[in-house]
Parts: structure tokens; C-alpha cells; sequence
């Protein structure tokens, strides 16, 4: 073994969406203060077919470029793979995780790069070996095995990749039935950061979710941590009621499979995609910018503001009293329950009277200036609801919003 695993700062670690919620057992998260926001949901499993259809090895070639050097079976297509698995930029790291969806299965690459004494191959040997499964939840299982035999591809060139095959047929001889899987959530903190990265754009992109818009981030190698991104963005919007699609790492070659989705969240490297506007994408996330045309933006609220002000606000009190993976549940508890408080709600009133009124707002912890964005939720979804304007009760609804802690 390398020893690269114990160094490794870019796991991703794949999930199931509420896995890395708090069970009823664990210790409050929170301060009594904000105990509301401690919201206790069982993490959940799901039975997942964890066969593998395909390893491989893809490496940069000096004349060729990226090319698949080996992989088994031959029957599986495994075109593109080579742009996916050996992304843009790759030259500028070290090693790296991906993880990416191809011809509507799911794959999970580790990219190693070597600093060699070799004119041909210009210095450096850079290659990646990886999976394919039907479901990316079963993919994290695989992730400390790739690396390792990432590392072996770039010492020993002119390998036949026997043990390859081993791995492959001894897996798949072992797990041909398929089991409940309750996975790994994404790298610890990342929730954290994209909280902070985005600010109070991250309710932006939490209501642009729900819409089920196309929702592209920009990224520069290592791709894991944008990886880690669309898994905390799928996370933030995964209800009973929603079903993000986490497509993950994307290239130029995906266009047409981009242009054709009805909803998606992705990352890529290939900033060319950018220039192709609503053709691929409704919202293209860069740094902290959040790009999207005037028909599907959603303009940050009043109400975000003041959401945002208060979930940072928590956040920050309990970051140096808990650990990380805390913090991370504790974002993810917040939205769950805020998205779940909703649609709960829509579908009591579309049992009863059918009018929304402001105290339903207050409820979900919605403000009068989202009503806007409420009014295109519903009629996006079709719920046959009515959203009452607020009246002389709005300063009221007004000072007891800004007053709730959550």
C-alpha cells in the first residue's frame, strides 16, 4: 500500500440524503436557545443494487491525450469516460476523487499524478482507475480500493491489471444481492462551507431547487470538493416530496445531455459550458455569483436575509463548541426541516380550504416578501392553492418573523 490514504484530504464520501441527519438518541446539537433547530430525523437506508458493470484506467498521453488504456468488460460503453475520470486542469494536482454519471449509470474515479524522469511522457504520469455501478449510493465502498490501485497504475507502467479484474469479479461474486446501504455523508465541513462560500445566496439555490432547475457549478480541480457541493445541494432539497438529480462531474461532451434534462445539478471544470447559457443550464454557480437568466431567477427575499442572518448566527455559536460533523447536520436539519415544514403545509391546505394565509407563512418560516417565489412554486407544481396577500396584520407578521429564532 502507498500510505496515500492516510493523507488524503479530498474523500467525498457518497450518501444516502438523510444520512447525515441526527437520530432522537444523539446529544442535542444545539443550545437551548436553538433547540428548534435540532431536528431529530432517523437516518434512513435504501436498498441499492451494488454490482459493478465496469473498471477501468484512464490515462493522459502525450499525443493522444486522454484515452481509456484499459478496461473490463469490453462489452460496457465506457465512451467519455476518459474526460470525466482525467478532468481539466488535472495537471494541478496531485491526486483527486470524481465522481460522475455516464450513459445513466453512475462511476467513481481516483486521479493520481506521478513526477517521473521520462522525456516522453513530459515529467508527469497521470492516471485515474475507477468503477461503474447503477446507483451512486454504493459507490463509497470502492472509493479506498481505487486509490490504492490508482497509486499502483502510476508506479508499475506496462501493468496488465490483473488484480484489477480480481477486484472486479470478486466483488461482484459476493454482492448479487442487494442490501440495504446507509452511506457516508459527504466530506466533513463541506455543508459548512458552502454555507459560508454562498452566504445568503444558499437560500436562493435552496428555492431554486425545489423549482427543479438546471443548476451547473463552475470548479477547478480538485474536483471532490464540488463533488461534495452538489451532494450537499442535493441534500439540502431531498424530501418526501422532492427527488433532486445529482449528475455530478460534467464536461463539454455532456451538452447534449445537459440540454435535454428537465433537472440537474453538476460541476465541471470546462468553462466553455458557461457561455452556453439556458442551451444547458438555468443557474451557473461561480465562487459566490449565482448567474441565471431573468425568466428563471429567483431574486434574493427580505426574508432570506433575515434566515440567513439567523442560521449563520447559530452556526457560528456552536462551531467552536462542536465538532464539524455536527455543524454539517445541524445546516442540513435546518433545511430538511424547513423544505419538509412546506410542502407538508401546501398539502394541508390543498386538503382544506386551499388558501394560504400569512399565519401559514409564519408557519414555515416563510416571509411576505417570498411570495413571489411561493406563487411560482405552486404554480410550477400544479397545486391547486391560493395565496392570500397580507393585510393589517403584516407588521405584526412582520416583528414576530423577525423575532423567531427559526
Amino acid at each position: 500500500s502507498s500510505g496515500i490514504n492516510a493523507e488524503w484530504p479530498l474523500r467525498p464520501g457518497l450518501y444516502c440524503p438523510c444520512a447525515m441527519l441526527g437520530s432522537e438518541e444523539e446529544e442535542p446539537l444545539l443550545s437551548s436557545q436553538d433547540q428548534e433547530l435540532a431536528v431529530s430525523v432517523q437516518p434512513q437506508s435504501i436498498s441499492c443494487d451494488p454490482k459493478l458493470y465496469s473498471i477501468f484506467v484512464v490515462a493522459f498521453d502525450t499525443r493522444a491525450g486522454n484515452i481509456i488504456e484499459w478496461n473490463y468488460p469490453d462489452s460496457f460503453d465506457l465512451t467519455g469516460v476518459e474526460f470525466k475520470a482525467l478532468p481539466s486542469g488535472a495537471h494541478n494536482v496531485q491526486h483527486d476523487i470524481m465522481l460522475f454519471e455516464i450513459h445513466n449509470y453512475f462511476g467513481l474515479a481516483a486521479y493520481i499524478m506521478k513526477q517521473v524522469d521520462s522525456v516522453s511522457e513530459r515529467g508527469a504520469r497521470m492516471k485515474s482507475v475507477g468503477v461503474v455501478c447503477s446507483n451512486y449510493l454504493t459507490l463509497a465502498q470502492h472509493e479506498e480500493r481505487l486509490v490504492e490501485m490508482a497509486q499502483d497504475s502510476v508506479e508499475r507502467p506496462g501493468d496488465t491489471y490483473e488484480h484489477l479484474i480480481q477486484y472486479f469479479t470478486e466483488f461482484n461474486e459476493v454482492s448479487t444481492v442487494p442490501l440495504p446501504m446507509e452511506m457516508k455523508p459527504p466530506m466533513v465541513g463541506s455543508m459548512y462551507d458552502l454555507l459560508k462560500s454562498q452566504g445568503v445566496n444558499i437560500f436562493s439555490l435552496w428555492k431554486m431547487l425545489l423549482l427543479k432547475k438546471r443548476i451547473l457549478l463552475h470548479c477547478t480541480p480538485p474536483i471532490a470538493r464540488h463533488c461534495n457541493y452538489v451532494l450537499c445541494l442535493a441534500a439540502l432539497s431531498y424530501t418526501q416530496y422532492t427527488q433532486p438529480q445529482p449528475i455530478f462531474y460534467v464536461t463539454v461532451n455532456d451538452m447534449t445531455t445537459l440540454r435535454y434534462k428537465e433537472s440537474y445539478i453538476a460541476c465541471s471544470a470546462d468553462a466553455i459550458l458557461k457561455t452556453k447559457g439556458a442551451l444547458v443550464y438555468d443557474v451557473y454557480v461561480t465562487g459566490s455569483a449565482v448567474l441565471t437568466d431573468t425568466d428563471v431567477a429567483v431574486p434574493v427575499t427580505r426574508g432570506d436575509h433575515v434566515r440567513y442572518m439567523q442560521l449563520s448566527g447559530a452556526v457560528d455559536r456552536n462551531y467552536g463548541n462542536r465538532n464539524t460533523a455536527e455543524v454539517d447536520r445541524m445546516i442540513l436539519s435546518y433545511f430538511t426541516k424547513l423544505t419538509e415544514d412546506l410542502f407538508s403545509t401546501l398539502h394541508n391546505v390543498m386538503s382544506g380550504t386551499r388558501k394560504m394565509e400569512v399565519e401559514d407563512l409564519r408557519d414555515v418560516r416563510l416571509h411576505t416578501s417570498d411570495l413571489p417565489y411561493l406563487q411560482t412554486l405552486v404554480d410550477k407544481l400544479g397545486y391547486d392553492v391560493e395565496l392570500l396577500q397580507p393585510g393589517c396584520c403584516d407588521e405584526h407578521f412582520k416583528e414576530h418573523f423577525r423575532g423567531t429564532v427559526f
